[in-house]
């Protein structure tokens, strides 16, 4: 019995250590009235990514319309020092693991379960997540065809994403052997479609417009039957960093930011037109 109180106490006293760790960072900032955050950014065009030196993005230009808006409105000025990561993944709980001041930006959906492990601000874009086959691929129209459908094909997607969520949960609730396969880059999923008729796998609504604009002579299909819509993106941090509550004024005081003219002009200079309607929030 000693033992194992004294193991729960150990626990606490990590728990609490970590707290203090997280809390100090941000505390720090706001104190100063200056100071850097680190930004954990998934590659992935055109919401985060590396031109020359430069790191750009639709996600990008919201930070910075943060940093401005946090100097006018609280006096507290923030640098950005950006990481970049090629795996979703590891961006992940890099973010979930760090300091007080990380922020994590990659579309990471807001759901329940990743609501346990890190904060969220509030939603900065909408989204679908796309089922895509070849274009050969007979379309999915009903829950016996989608269960047919799953029992004959081969699932790609990246690792720890809302895609593999989905698809694990199709799989489960379908009673079909789970059968995926992971890529690290959600536009590696179309280069499986050539491979072979017989993958197939999830994209969020902009992967799927950016591909057709790259690629218009690939034949690839959406089976609306098995979207999954309603969805949200946010930025994320480790679970009680502050940041989160500072990044929730920005986007939610007065109209909130998704409802301003800096925020339709960030969409409008990075998507055209037949996507702005999907992701935009407040239009």
């Amino acid at each position: 019995m000693r033992t194992t109180k004294l193991l729960i106490f150990s626990l606490l006293l990590s728990f609490i250590s970590q707290l203090n760790a997280q809390s100090v960072k941000y505390e720090e900032t706001i104190g100063k009235k200056a100071g850097t955050l680190s930004i954990h950014y998934f590659e992935n065009t055109p919401t985060a990514y590396k031109e020359g030196e430069t790191v750009k993005g639709i996600e990008i230009d919201i930070l910075n319309q943060f940093s401005k808006w946090i100097q006018e409105n609280k006096g507290i000025a923030v640098n950005f020092n950006y990481q970049s990561f090629t795996d979703f993944d590891e961006m992940y709980k890099s973010v979930q693991t760090g300091n007080g001041n990380t922020v994590g930006v990659g579309t990471v959906t807001i759901t329940d379960n990743r609501s346990q492990e890190v904060d969220f601000s509030a939603p900065y874009m909408k989204n679908v997540s796309i089922l895509v086959t070849a274009g050969e691929v007979k379309t999915v129209r009903s829950d016996k065809e989608l269960k047919e459908f799953l029992g004959s094909m081969q699932a790609v997607t990246v690792k720890g994403s809302i895609h593999e969520e989905h698809l694990r949960h199709m799989y489960s609730i379908y009673s079909v052997p789970a059968k995926i396969t992971y890529v690290k880059d959600p536009m590696d999923l179309f280069k499986k479609l050539k491979d072979s008729p017989r993958n197939f796998g999830y994209v969020d609504v902009i992967t799927f417009w950016k591909y057709l604009k790259e690629d218009n002579k690939h034949f690839v299909k959406m089976h609306s039957y098995a979207n999954y819509k309603d969805e949200n993106f946010g930025f994320i941090f480790p679970k009680n960093s502050g940041w989160a509550n500072e990044f929730n004024e920005f986007f939610e005081s007065g109209f909130g930011f998704t409802s301003t003219k800096e925020y339709r002009k960030i969409l409008e200079n990075h998507l055209s037109y037949e996507i702005l309607n999907s992701v935009e929030l407040n239009p």
